[in-house]
């Protein structure tokens, strides 16, 4: 059947597969082979069990369950299952973690993912310096 509009189109890398450079698409992806450089999708990113990763990886939603060795940034939701493996700063709004999952680096949730700064409140200390405002 034809695709309707507002559809989104699915990439996958099939195991056995490997990508080096940079790697860009529109919809979603789902990798069980092996990317090198940057991965980038305006969709759903899932990193299969098996998949092995080394790229700094932007998505709009994610599921790891592979490897990860890079930065990850998620604009919404980040799904970390129990065998994921990530070696690198993860920024996320949502983020579920299941128990096993694995993270060595530097970790954001609770704010969007574009939004690496914390909000200042315009007072200032004692010091002189900005007084922060946490969510």
């Amino acid at each position: 059947t034809p695709r309707g509009e507002g559809e989104t189109s699915m990439t996958l890398i099939a195991r056995g597969v490997k990508v080096e450079g940079e790697f860009t698409s529109q919809g979603d992806v789902a990798i069980e082979g092996e990317v090198h450089g940057t991965l980038s999708c305006t969709g759903l990113l899932t990193v299969g069990n098996e998949a092995k990763i080394r790229a700094d990886v932007k998505a709009n939603d994610s599921v790891i369950a592979g490897t990860v060795e890079g930065n990850v940034t998620v604009a919404k939701r980040l799904d970390l299952k129990s065998t994921a493996r990530v070696t690198g700063d993860v920024m996320c709004e949502v983020i579920i973690v299941e128990a096993g999952a694995m993270v060595i680096g530097k970790m954001m949730a609770g704010r969007k993912a574009t939004d690496a700064h914390p909000v200042t409140s315009g007072k200032k200390d004692r010091s002189g310096n900005p007084s922060v405002v946490t969510t």
